[in-house]
């Protein structure tokens, strides 16, 4: 396939706009020898392996239930979101990982929209000391 006779649709050329001058050569190459949608797939398969998620912190949630109370507890970095139907839940919870001898501060963070429940408290992870035995 020659050059001239190459043809890339609106969706490969958003892609090939996106690309540096080096990857643009190597997009064009590829594309007269492979095919368009070979191109493509070849450059998107770089750019999702430069990208690592070992650098990408995920949320992590659980949901704890006690007859018709649920605590939902989402861990992001250094961040504790704790969403409840019952305040008693929330604050039981913090206490228990206060005397586990988690150090945590209170964090001024309002309710967003995926915190379905009517309570909500945030706190940020400080540190880890020794356990506190609360007599």
């Amino acid at each position: 396939m020659k050059l001239n006779e190459l043809e890339i649709r609106e969706d490969d050329f958003d892609l090939f706009v996106a690309l540096n001058p080096k990857e643009k050569i190597e997009f064009l190459f590829d594309a007269t020898q492979l095919g368009t949608e070979a191109a493509c797939i070849k450059q998107v398969d770089k750019l999702a392996n430069s990208i690592s998620m070992t650098n990408m912190k995920m949320p992590k949630t659980q949901e704890f239930s006690a007859g018709k109370y649920t605590l939902s507890v989402t861990h992001v970095l250094n961040e504790l979101h704790l969403n409840s139907n019952s305040l008693r839940s929330i604050q039981r919870f913090v206490a228990k990982l206060w005397n586990d001898g988690l150090i945590l501060t209170r964090l001024d963070l309002k309710k967003s929209e995926f915190d379905v429940y009517r309570f909500y408290r945030a706190y940020k992870i400080i540190g880890k000391g020794s356990p506190i035995c609360p007599n």
